[in-house]
Formats: structure tokens, sequence, C-alpha cells
């Protein structure tokens, strides 16, 4: 075995040991080869994935774009600028967006267009409110003057002259008119345009009465001692108007009586008016003690319905003087029961030149009220020093007015003293304006 035949037998075998290295590089080569196919393959497909997500990310954010332009923004237009109550801004079309920048990026795009809408708005309500205050203004003075000649020609003709009710009619169509354009100074920014001296509760509820149409389905009681407390000059005209305007309110909405009452409490003193019309509903409710609470200005940009001003006067004035208005209990006939608050800090004394009321009624003949009887609703506030001394002081006896026809002409009278003296005092320069 140690000869040829040995030879023979390892031959085949060296030969293989030679071409074994040879085949493994061949096979790790196609294996490799294989590898890198399989990569590419994996490689190209996710790439083809990534391509398709990329395209329908294109696709979804043109959609939202599109969405915005079509739909988002003229919904946000409707509700901002037109005012639409049902308006409603929808979201975005894919939910897989909501995790991207894109939401992010359209509210920004929306709060900018809320924010130029909102200055565009408050530019022009600012320029508005300057010409309603002007105009305003200029009206109030002529109203003034024609109120001043109707007194003097009512002076000329005398209680029994022939012109002397068309007159009184006149002068109460004037004072519907300042009145008016007092809601109009008040809503732009301005003050009621008049001041007035310490005035009684009862004075304040005959002006307040004097200045609506149907005064005489107005009808008011009050104890003495409580309708002759003074409240200060400053607020006698705020006060009056809103009083007004709830008066308006209650007369509007109610065909029957409408009673008033002032009562006084612990920390100051109330006057109430009681409709028995259909009272207001939760919305309406509402919307009244959103406008009582705060201090609104008249936006011309976004005025809804121009007849429903009467509780924006009142909320604006509350805010500035410092009474407060509810009305967010009904009355005893299901209306409307509106409360206007006088805080003690608001009462005032007894003007200088007015002597206050004697101290025990027993050193007067007669009850209080008998001597200067109640107008139907017009009220006088007669000139510095010619007020007559009251002869008796205030009693716990509820007095009620009669709403008499026959005394509206002294009525008319208080009236027109009580605007002819005011606006004599009336300095509509130099206020200051809220814009």
């Amino acid at each position: 075995m140690t000869g040829p035949h040995l030879l023979l037998l390892l031959a085949p075998t060296a030969g293989l040991a030679a071409v074994l290295p040879a085949l493994a590089v061949q096979v790790r080569a196609k294996r490799a080869a294989l590898r890198e196919r399989d990569a590419a393959v994996i490689a190209g497909k996710e790439l083809r994935e990534v391509a398709e997500r990329n395209f329908r990310y294109y696709e979804a954010v043109v959609d939202e774009v599109r969405h915005l332009a079509r739909h988002q923004l003229p919904a946000l237009v409707d509700e901002v600028v037109r005012g639409h109550p049902d308006a409603a801004v929808p979201g975005p079309l894919h939910d897989f967006l909501r995790s991207t920048p894109v939401p992010e990026h359209h509210r920004a795009v929306e709060t900018l267009l809320r924010e130029a809408v909102a200055t565009v708005r408050e530019h022009a309500a600012q320029a508005a409110r300057a010409g309603v205050r002007g105009i305003a203004d200029e009206a109030q003075t002529l109203l003034a003057r024609l109120q001043m000649k109707i007194d003097e020609e009512l002076g000329k003709d005398g209680p029994t002259g022939a012109y002397h009710q068309s007159l009184t009619d006149i002068d109460h169509f004037t004072t519907r008119a300042l009145h008016t354009v007092q809601r109009l100074r008040i809503l732009a920014g301005s003050w009621p345009g008049m001041q007035r001296a310490n005035c009684t509760i009862r004075e304040i509820v005959e002006s307040a009465r004097g200045r609506i149409g149907p005064y005489d389905r107005v009808e008011y009681t009050y104890l003495a001692d409580v309708g002759e407390r003074y409240v200060e000059g400053r607020v006698v005209e705020p006060v009056t108007v809103a009083l007004t305007e709830l008066l308006a309110n209650a007369t509007d909405y109610s065909s029957e009586p409408v009673t008033v009452y002032a009562q006084q409490t612990p920390t100051g003193h109330r006057i109430v008016v009681e409709d028995t019309g259909l009272g207001m509903n939760a919305f309406q409710r509402d919307e009244a003690e959103r406008l009582l609470v705060r201090r609104p200005l008249l936006d011309l940009t976004a005025l809804a319905d121009e007849r429903k001003l009467g509780f924006a006067v009142v909320g604006r004035l509350a805010h500035d003087y410092h009474f407060r208005v509810d009305v967010g209990a009904p009355s005893a006939g299901g209306g409307v029961k509106a409360v206007l608050f006088l805080p003690d800090k608001l009462m005032g004394e007894p003007p200088a030149d007015e002597p206050a009321p004697a101290p025990s009624p027993q050193d007067v003949p007669e009850r209080a009220g008998t001597t200067t009887p109640t107008p139907a609703g017009l009220p006088k506030r007669q000139p510095r020093g010619t007020r007559a001394a009251r002869t008796a002081p205030p009693t716990q006896e509820a007095t009620t007015d009669t709403s008499d026809p026959a005394s509206l002409a002294a009525g008319f009278e208080r009236l027109r003293n009580a605007f002819t003296h005011g606006y004599g005092a009336t300095d509509s320069q130099g206020q200051r304006h809220d814009d």
C-alpha cells in the first residue's frame, strides 16, 4: 500500500482540498449577491411605501387647504363677521393629520382672521361712535333749545291759553326725543348730557314716567319717607334714564297697567317695576342679565336689532354709576319684575336752598303730600330758590299715584322745568369717551 496504489488514493483528496476553497468563495459571493438583491428589493419596496405615504400626505394636506378655503374660513366669516348664531367651524377632514402641524397652522390662520376682523371692527366702531356722539350732541342741544322755546311760549300763553295743550303735547314729544338722543350718547361712550341737583325718588319716578309714550299706564306707590328720600344729583339723571328704559320695556310688552313702587332695604333703596306681560324665557333672561352686568358700547358693525338697546343702556349706566338692576325674578302677574337698587352711598341730602322736613308732624295741620299733589308722571324740578318749603315731613302712609289726566299739564310743566334747568348746567365738552 506504499507504492503507486497509495498515490492513486491520495490524488483525489488533494484535488478536492484544492477546489473546496474556491467553491466556498463562490457560494459566499452568491449569498452576498442574493442578500444584496433582497435588500434592494426591500429598499425599493420601502421607498415605494414612503413615496405612497408622502403622496397620500400631500393629497391630504391639499385637501385640508382646500377644506380651509372652501368651508372652514367661510364658516368662520359667518361666525365672526356676519354673526350667524348657528355657524360652526368644521374640523379637519383627515384624522391622521390631527397629530401633525397642519391643524396648528390652520388654527393660526383662524386666529389671525379673528384678530383682523376684531381690529377692523373696533376701528370702524370707534369712528362710528365718534360720529354718533357728534350728531347726538348737536341734536341734544337743538332739542334743549326747542324745549326752552316751548317753555317760553307756554309762559306767554298761560295755562288757560288756546295753545297750551298743543304746546304741552309738543313738549312731551320733545322730551321723548331727548331721551332717544341720550340713549345714543350713552351707548356711544358718552354721559347722559345733563346734570341735575339732588332729587327725591318720587321725582325720579315721575321724570322717568314722563319720558315714555303710555305714561298714563304707569302707577306707582311709595311710603312718603321713602319717596321723599333724596338721591345724589350726580346719579339722578343716569338713574332716571335707566328707569325710563325699564318703564318703556314694561309698557311695550304689556297692555295692562305697570306697577312701580319704592322700598327701603337695610343697605339702600330699590325701585321695582312690575308688568303683567308674557315675561322672558330662559334665553332672553340670560341675555338680559348679560347686558345688565356689562359695560357695553354701541357697535354699529354688529348691531343685530336696534330695538333691543334698552338693557344695554341700563347696563352701561349701572356699571358707570354703581347702581344695580336685576330682571331675574318674574312679577306677581307672570311678567317681568325689574329691580333698580340704589345703595346708601348714592343717596343725598336735600338741596341747601330747600328746608329739610320739620321734625314733628304735630307742628303742621296737613299731611305730607296734600299741599303738593303728585302729577301724572311728568316731573317738575323747580328752579333754585323757587321751591316751596314743605309743610310736613314724610309719613308712613303710602301714597298712590292716581294717573288723573287732568294733572298732565302741571306734570309737563314740571318736566319742562327739569330739562330747562338741567341743560342749563350741561357741559358737553371735555367729557371722557370710551373708545
